[in-house]
């Protein structure tokens, strides 16, 4: 028997959590449909910008405050730093502070939100197909679900996006860079970490980082495959450089994170991609939270706008896309290759001279105060004026 619901969302993480409680709180059937059981872990720095956290309010009505007792944020931190493995570049205070969260418990707490609102979740639910023209989608076990319209927000390995019959694979694949990820208790790390750092200039294009949690610590690095460059065995020199036995780190994760692969039009038929699904990351730093979030509403609203009006919410979601994140993450991407090039041909120094040259503003560029597209104030369209 196939269940009809008026949308069918694919994914239960933070896309799908968003697009779900948009949709619900709307009045609309909507069904979430996660391969996983949450409470579940998810490979992540964990990182939220200023403008997740006026995102979250926005949407969820949580703030820093709820999200901390819920157990989500677990840290904060207002002060950041920039190394390559030789010297360190630029550090300095933040005007509003990193707040780092436990993905296992955001997740989680998040999808609970959608449920909540009244969208029916179905855990355990692997996607196995879809038919993106008539919104159709079939699970593992054999049950189907049919919707008025579909939202693909399961992951950088979408099914969803597999099924569209014009993206470009080949760029998809080419601009996917392997993330690779430790959590070491606080104590097994060999200093104590009070804040996040970042580290440059030994991935031809990526970068790794450290990022403190309340009793551990985060060690990562996530680049693209250049000149056949081994993606592993620098993870492993880039804890040698901290002096971490990489032989006894079981904790050891992967997984395929979009750098610079966005789609243009994330829709297909009466189906539209949203989160990782849809390449939704920010290219230079890959901040992944934010887009996930943000794309995930914008998909949500504007199947619900579709619904109440009889009209496809393909073009208002695009055209949304357009005027708010894609802007974004072309300047970004623009930025990276000018930065990658410039440690390439001139060394960390140009770096360095950027940063301190323009500290503040860089500060509020990553945090979303500014626009990626030459540091000129943003206004999202989810802030209040």
């Amino acid at each position: 028997m196939t269940q009809t619901f008026d949308a069918i969302i694919c994914g239960g993480g933070l896309a799908g959590s968003a697009a779900g409680f948009s949709l619900a709180r709307a009045g609309y059937s909507v069904a979430i449909l996660d391969r996983a059981l949450f409470p579940r872990k998810k490979l992540c720095g964990g990182l939220l910008t200023w403008k997740s956290i006026q995102l979250l309010e926005h949407l969820f009505g949580e703030t820093p405050g709820s999200l901390t007792k819920a157990g989500a944020i677990n840290f904060a931190s207002n002060r950041y730093a920039i190394h390559t493995l030789a010297t360190p570049l630029a550090e300095g205070e933040l005007s509003f502070p990193f707040h780092f969260v436990d993905r296992t418990v955001f997740d989680a707490h998040l999808l609970t939100r959608a449920e909540a609102a009244g969208a029916t979740v179905f855990q355990g639910c692997k996607v196995t197909a879809c038919d993106p023209a008539k919104g159709i989608i079939t699970c593992h076990n054999g049950d189907t679900f049919q919707g008025a319209f579909v939202i693909g927000a399961d992951g950088a390995n979408s099914v969803v996006r597999k099924s569209f019959p014009d993206v470009d694979r080949d760029r998809m694949r080419r601009f996917m860079a392997p993330a690779i990820e430790i959590h070491l208790d606080a104590k097994d790390f060999p200093r104590p970490v009070e804040y996040p750092e970042l580290y440059v200039g030994f991935l031809e294009a990526g970068y790794g980082w450290v990022f403190p949690n309340h009793n551990s610590v985060i060690v990562g690095t996530c680049g693209l495959r250049m000149n056949n460059s081994n993606i592993y065995q620098l993870f492993k020199e880039f804890l040698d450089f901290f002096n971490i036995d990489s032989a006894a780190t079981s904790d050891l994760r992967g997984h395929p994170l979009p750098y610079g692969n966005y789609l243009e039009n994330p829709v297909s038929g009466v189906t539209m991609l949203a989160g990782d699904a849809g390449g939704f990351v920010e290219p230079l730093l890959g901040e992944g939270i934010f887009f996930a979030l943000c794309t995930g509403m914008y998909a949500g609203e504007a199947v619900a706008h579709g619904l109440a009006t009889k009209t496809s919410p393909g073009p208002t979601y695009t055209h949304r896309l357009h005027q708010q994140i894609m802007p974004e993450l072309k300047a970004s991407n623009r930025l990276r290759w000018a930065l990658f090039k410039g440690m390439q041909w001139i060394g960390p120094s140009s770096l360095k001279l950027l940063v301190n040259a323009t500290n503040t503003q860089l500060a509020e560029m990553v945090h979303g105060m500014r626009s990626y597209s030459w540091l000129r104030k943003k206004h999202w369209d989810f802030c209040k004026r």
